[in-house]
């Protein structure tokens, strides 16, 4: 997901490709949320002119430089020794002396003990901890001094401690959970006008700031004066503040009526409005803050989600601290868990490109047995939605259907399924050189070192249309990996009828690539294989967070993003039709 309206900026025939091993990624445990598409804009379900070229029989022939090379005999070094993991969590180093803990928002690293941007090297979030050098190298522009980090970089004195009793450490945000499906909890709202608190509110400010709390029992205040965890509930006296109104408007003075003067009453704000719906579009971020203060931080659009840093009681009630900071009431919200569809890893000897997926409403992939050229096929086992199947490379046609044979000789229909049809090779490829292939009208990904494919996925890329405020196609061509975040919130404004406002925040393993567009994780939707951001790759949560720790920049220990440096050394992205 990325700002919408700001994204503008090689067919080849399908080729399969050297022998790997199936792996599955094991689990310990947002962008464009848009109707369903077509790929390519055809039909649904067709397959592309490249699906069709598929060799009709025959062993496929690879091309020159990817046949694999023979096998290392037995007992060798080669075979013997295990090969290192493409894609793992950066490991804390062992380290005996002071840790940093980074207890504002957040904090950047630079390459030298200065604030020059363009020595950035990445950033820590608050709560993020670093193995550094036991006192300050430098005092440049930073009193308190500069920490060298182990590993590289310097992170200023005054955005943390070195104190781990510190009170500061304790009130900070909760590290990512990068072993789980999601790296936080995340709850989507369910009603228009949901308050996000700058502070716990009192149950006289709760019923000013939402007046349909009156309709129900009205929450009791608690006996304590602190909250849960022992800080002050910390509120502030505040009347209810003017309500926003899309269309302007001023509020009623009460002094008129009272003087028998006729006056018209304000527009209800939006979020009270029964029209709304029709007129979501018109409703921009900038209006959701109309009437913030001391106590209230914005509204909520229903379908925004938030990222839960913990929960907590107070006032009778649940609440959400938010990662941001605010605090929202939990039952205007449903938590949402990670879809666990994820790629296979190509690994050894065993799997081969092309590998297909079935995709769309379909929940099933029907497979058929062939019994002679004058017998029609026979129904076999149908297999599940999202699941990898592995293809031979041949293909035959009976009548105008296109049949696809899986690597157990059972065939299934063309346009039943998206199949991996990568592109060639950049130039310039060095021989280990990590890259990232994306086919828009497959909208299949997969993953390279050198000319070895290693992770194969579904993607869902930006929905095209003929209507230019509608059209958030994904921008082709070849690009490299600027900069990278374990999470970034992500929102924009709606632009038509129908293209309405969102906001997600603490989006899931992020790869900008060109400008707002990135490969990034998407739990808001399933429908991986079909057209549905706003211009950004979307992609299982899963698959993200693979990729994520396969490319660079390097992801490091403690690290919450991280920029390529020098500029133009991220990995390969090629963006293609």
């Amino acid at each position: 997901m990325e700002q919408p309206n700001q994204h503008r900026p090689m067919p080849s025939p399908p080729r399969p490709l050297a022998p790997t091993l199936l792996l599955l990624l094991i689990a310990a445990a947002p962008s464009c949320d848009r109707g369903e598409g077509t790929a390519g804009g055809g039909a649904p379900g067709a397959p592309s002119a490249r699906s069709a070229a598929l060799p009709q029989a025959g062993d496929p022939e690879l091309p020159p430089g990817l046949k694999r090379p023979p096998p290392a005999a037995s007992g060798s070094a080669a075979a013997a020794e295990p090969a290192a993991p493409l894609s793992a969590f950066p490991k804390a180093p062992d380290h005996a002396g002071a840790w940093f803990v980074v207890t504002s928002p957040a904090a950047g690293i630079y390459a030298d003990a200065s604030f020059e941007s363009k020595q950035k090297i990445g950033w820590v979030r608050s709560g993020g901890k670093l193995a550094v050098a036991p006192s300050s190298a430098s005092k440049k522009n930073c009193p308190p001094g500069w920490y060298e980090v182990v590993g590289g970089g310097f992170v200023c004195g005054k955005f943390g401690t070195t104190n781990l009793a510190s009170p500061d450490v304790k009130f900070a945000i909760v590290a990512p959970k990068l072993e789980d499906v999601l790296p936080y909890t995340y709850a989507r709202n369910a009603k228009h006008g949901t308050p996000l608190y700058h502070s716990v509110p009192s149950r006289e400010q709760m019923l000013a700031y939402e007046p349909y709390l009156a309709e129900k029992k009205p929450p009791t205040e608690l006996a304590s004066d602190t909250k849960p965890d022992g800080a002050p509930a910390v509120v502030s006296g505040a009347t209810r503040p003017t309500s926003l109104v899309v269309d302007g408007g001023a509020p009623l003075d009460p002094g008129l009526l009272d003087a028998g003067i006729e006056v018209e009453a304000p527009e209800k704000p939006w979020w009270q409005q029964e029209n709304i719906k029709e007129r979501l579009h018109e409703v921009k971020l900038e209006h959701l803050e109309s009437d913030a203060d001391d106590i209230l931080a914005k509204r909520m659009v229903t379908g925004f989600f938030v990222a839960v840093d913990r929960t907590f009681r107070w006032n009778d009630r649940t609440w959400y601290k938010t990662t941001k900071g605010l605090v929202t009431p939990s039952e205007r919200f449903w938590q949402t868990p990670g879809p666990k569809f994820h790629g296979i890893e190509l690994v050894g000897e065993t799997l081969t490109l092309p590998v297909a997926w079935g995709y769309g409403g379909r929940k099933e992939v029907a497979t058929y047995l062939m019994e002679g050229a004058d017998k029609p096929p026979k129904n076999s086992k149908s297999i599940e939605r999202h699941t990898a199947i592995p293809l031979s490379g041949r293909a035959l046609d009976i009548g105008k259907t296109h049949y696809l044979e899986t690597r157990e000789g059972s065939y299934l229909k063309a346009l039943h399924v998206r199949v991996t049809e990568p592109g060639p090779p950049p130039a310039g490829l060095l021989p280990d050189e990590r890259w990232i292939d994306v086919d828009l009208s497959s909208q299949t990904l997969v993953a390279f070192v050198g000319t070895r494919p290693v992770y194969a996925t579904l993607i869902s890329s930006g929905k095209e249309s003929k209507i230019k405020e509608k059209d958030h196609r994904t921008p082709t061509g070849e690009f490299r990996i600027r900069e990278k975040h374990v999470t970034t919130t992500m929102d924009g404004d709606g632009s038509a009828a129908g293209d309405l406002p969102y906001s997600i925040e603490d989006v899931p393993y992020v790869m900008y690539f060109q400008g707002a567009y990135a490969l990034h994780g998407a739990f808001w939707h399933g429908n991986y294989g079909i057209q549905m951001s706003h211009g950004c790759v979307n992609l299982a949560p899963l698959d993200a967070k693979w990729l994520y720790f396969f490319s660079s920049p390097e992801a490091r220990p403690g690290f919450h993003g991280a920029w390529a440096r020098p500029e133009g050394t991220g990995t390969r992205v090629i963006v293609h039709e």
